[in-house]
Formats: structure tokens, sequence, C-alpha cells
């Protein structure tokens, strides 16, 4: 269990622990890490597997990478501003836990996290995580600290240690088989000298961070929104905490795969310092996502649902999964510019379909997306889902609207049209822009392809819209965007091929 509490105190700086002889500090200068005690650790706590060993320099590394992580998550890109002192004590057992405190200054807050020098995996980084909610919330002004709910800290810290863990826990490098040259006694015992260099190799196929959330919450009912706003210590205990931390991790994963989740995460944990209640800073942080607690019940009724529905074993990474999205919502065809030439190869959006289109080809090549849709959105990784979901809400309300114009005469028909056709482009223009924001990270050996490539799927749209504009008076409505034989003659244009 962590504690947390605030002091106020006047304009003097008081140290949390006299200094030690070993000390480190993190490369952005927000941690200071320092052992409290020479003492060794217990032998049966250095040898327990499921422990790690916290040594002052190895941890100030650490912390700093679950910082980032963490702002990586949230979007966060504002300076540190609060001090965070870290001091390590000799484990007395395995279930020896982390103590924060915080304290008030007139320049603003400090940070005290008390640490057993061997804990658990997850306890480690939910300490870390629940002190840099902390000092992110507490840099808004507000008459009280912030109270940091317990889903929230929760909730991240298990995805940063199931997402992350190789790269965040970083075990002491071992003394054993070192020359006596090369270890050097210190008050807290022997350490290498110098670098100490050691390898690590991971082979395994990529898991989904929700994998272990998946196996938990298909096996016993998720709790509901208001068991995760005000747990019990027996629902953060043994295997109740097991599926506590379940729950918190898909709401979280949930939240912030809201339209603008981010960006309302980081307003509620400024609106934190606010409220002595943290459910009023959440109600204004989501006010455009959910107009109250009713709203929020429903919402996460409908989260689970869906997650425990889902076949986890079938979906596809995350770079594959952003491929085969981006498939989807383009149509492939081929272009002649002359009978005597031969075609090339160009890419045609939604917004290609929707705008230039004549109207039958567009409903079959848009009913056609909706079908590639939903078989997309069935194996695509759980970031994506929402997205799929929302391009085939405009694809489907877009072609429901343009067929109701037809009930319409003259002049109204073409503005319902109009409005439509505008609306559609609107929304999709939006969803791309979101779907090129969560594009996983090019590979050095691939770096993407500008606009400037004759070859590019930018250049062909360009190229392919500048041929729209130049011929489309001269053909025929029924053939365009249709397959033809190759012999077929039109002014400027031979044929056009939708690759459906």
């Amino acid at each position: 269990m962590i504690v947390c509490w605030s002091l106020l105190a006047g304009s003097a700086r008081a140290q949390f622990l006299p200094p030690s002889p070993l000390t480190a500090g993190s490369r952005s200068g927000q941690f200071l890490v320092q052992a409290a005690s020479s003492a060794e650790p217990d032998p049966i706590l250095a040898t327990n597997q499921s422990l790690i060993h916290l040594e002052p320099a190895l941890l100030a590394i650490s912390a700093e990478r679950i910082k980032q992580n963490l702002w990586h998550e949230l979007d966060a890109n504002q300076p540190c501003r609060g001090k965070i002192f870290v001091t390590l004590y000799p484990a007395a057992s395995a279930d020896d836990g982390a103590l924060i405190t915080s304290e008030r200054f007139k320049d603003g807050w400090q940070y005290h996290v008390l640490l057993p020098n061997v804990i658990e995996r997850e306890r480690y980084v939910r300490a870390v995580t629940q002190v840099l909610l902390l000092e992110l919330a507490n840099r808004s002004p507000g008459p009280c600290s912030a109270d940091v709910p317990a889903w929230l800290v929760e909730g991240l810290s298990r995805q940063l240690l199931v997402s992350k863990e190789m790269e965040i826990i970083l075990p002491p490098p071992a003394t054993h088989g070192a020359s006596p040259a090369q270890l050097i006694q210190t008050p807290v015992g022997p350490v290498l000298s110098g670098l100490a260099l050691t390898s690590a190799f991971a082979d395994g196929r990529w898991q989904n961070p929700l994998d272990r959330a998946h196996q938990q919450l298909t096996s016993y009912p998720p709790l509901t929104f208001q068991d995760l706003s005000w747990p019990t210590p027996a629902q953060l205990a043994d295997e109740a905490g097991e599926l506590y931390r379940s729950s918190a991790q898909l709401f979280v994963s949930s939240l912030l795969h809201l339209n603008n989740g981010r960006a309302c995460l980081r307003a509620f944990l400024a609106q934190l310092p606010q409220h002595y209640n943290w459910q009023f800073a959440f109600l204004r942080a989501f006010e455009t996502c959910f107009a109250g607690p009713l709203e929020i019940e429903k919402w996460w009724a409908l989260q689970v649902a869906n997650f425990t529905g889902y076949d986890m074993t079938q979906t596809w990474p995350a770079d594959k999964s952003w491929q085969k999205l981006d498939e989807a919502v383009r149509s492939g065809i081929q272009v002649r510019t002359a009978t005597d030439e031969l075609p090339f190869h160009a890419q045609a959006t939604l917004q290609n379909i929707i705008r230039d289109w004549d109207r039958v080809p567009q409903a079959l090549a848009l009913q056609a997306k909706l079908r590639e849709l939903e078989t997309v959105q069935s194996r695509v990784s759980r970031d994506l889902v929402s997205l799929v979901d929302d391009y085939h809400k405009v694809i489907a309300s877009y072609l429901n609207h343009r067929d109701k114009t037809g009930l319409l005469l003259g002049l109204r028909k073409k503005a319902a049209r109009r409005h439509a056709t505008a609306a559609a482009l609107m929304q999709l223009d939006a969803l791309d822009a979101r779907r090129l924001a969560l594009r996983p990270a090019q590979k050095l050996d691939s770096p993407p392809r500008s606009n400037s490539d004759p070859n590019s799927t930018g250049a062909s749209v360009t190229r392919l819209r500048n041929i729209f504009a130049r011929h489309r008076n001269h053909l025929p409505s029924n053939h365009l965007c249709r397959p033809k034989p190759s012999h077929s003659h039109f002014p400027g244009l031979t044929a056009l091929r939708s690759n459906l």
C-alpha cells in the first residue's frame, strides 16, 4: 500500500534524510536518489526472482525512463517543476511498502519517496507513477494537494509495466565472478569499478499489453465504475487486487482512446487540486464525453462487453493493424491516359470516391469499404478499434443521407447532397489526421516516401485528380471508375479500373 499525505511548510527547505555517501541524480535533475543505510539486503530477499534490488544510480535512470514513457502515454511535454527525493532503506520483508509525502513551499512542491531496497516490480512502478502523477497535477494552483485516484495510478502503472518492463526495470550488475581489482568497497557494499556492461536478449512474439487484463476479465466479472472509484483495502489485496488492476488498466486505456482522451486526462489532473472530490474534476474535464455519472456507467459497461468478447489471440500487431486500416480506407485503381500507354497504379481515398465518383460506382465502392472495415475491425489492435468504427459510421451516415435526397426535388435535393458531401469530407479529414497521429514509428531502413516521389500514394492521387479535372466532361458517367476493355477509347482517358 502506498501512503501519501501533504504537508504545508515555510520557506526553509528540509532534507528527508541526511545525505548518503552513495547518491545519484537523474538526467533531468528531477530525481535525487540516496541509500539510507549500508546494510546488505537479506540473502533470502536478494535471491527472490520476483523482487528487484534497487540501487541509487540505476533507480535514477529507471525513474527517468518511467517518466518519459508516462508522459508519452499522456502526451504531456511540459518541463518538470517539483523535485523528487528518493531514499532507499533496508527491506525487512517482501511486503515492505513505499511511503510518499509532499511538502509545499513558497516556490512550489517537493516530494519524498521512501522505498525498500528490495521490492516487487509492480509496487516499485506504482510508487514512481504515483509521485509523477502527483507532481504533474500539483503544477496547477489549488487549495490542497491533488488526490490522484487509485484507478489512474493502478491503470497507468500496469500499462507501463506490461509494455515497457525491459526498458524501465534495470537489475543491478552482478558482482560474482569479478576480480577483487574490479570491486570497490563502499558503505553500501562492493560495487563494480567503471562501467559494467551486460547483454540482454528477448525472443518472442509481440503481445498486446491488455492480454493479461483480457484473461483476468474473461474469468472474473469486471468491476463497476463505482468499485473502481472507491476501492476498499480488501479490493486492492491478493487476487482481488489483480482484478482491480486489470479493470483499472482497461478503464484508463479506454479513456485514452476517446476522442481527445489524452487531453481530457491531462485536464483532469490539472483540475484535481481545485476539488476535494476527484469525481467533480473528472466530470468537468470529460464534459464533452459524459453528461454525468450515469453516462460513465453506461459507457464503461459497453467497453467491458466489447472487450471481454474480443478475441485477443487474433489481433494484428500495431504496425500491421495500422497498415491494414490504411489499405481499407483507400482503393487501388489503374488509369490509362492514352490507348498506347501502359496503365499506372494510383490510390483513391474515401474523399476521392465521395467527391469525384458517380452515384452508382460510388455506392458500390463505399458498400465494399463498409464490409472491409467490418473485417478489419475484428483484427486490429485495440488502440485502432474506435477509429475503424468511426470510419464505418461516417461512410454509413453519408450513404444514408445521400439516398434520402432521392425523396427531395430540385434545388433542395442538390443542396442536401452538397451538405451531406461536405459533412462527410470534413469528418473523413479529421479521421485521417487521427490515423496519421497513431501511425507507428518508421523503421530506419524504410524511410517514408514523400509526395514528390512520382510513384508515391500522394503523387498518384494528385495526378489522378488532375486527370479527372481535365477529362471529366468528356467521359460518359457510366464509364467512370468501372472496368473497361483495353481497346475502348475515350478522349484522353481510355480506362479506369477499380480493384475492389
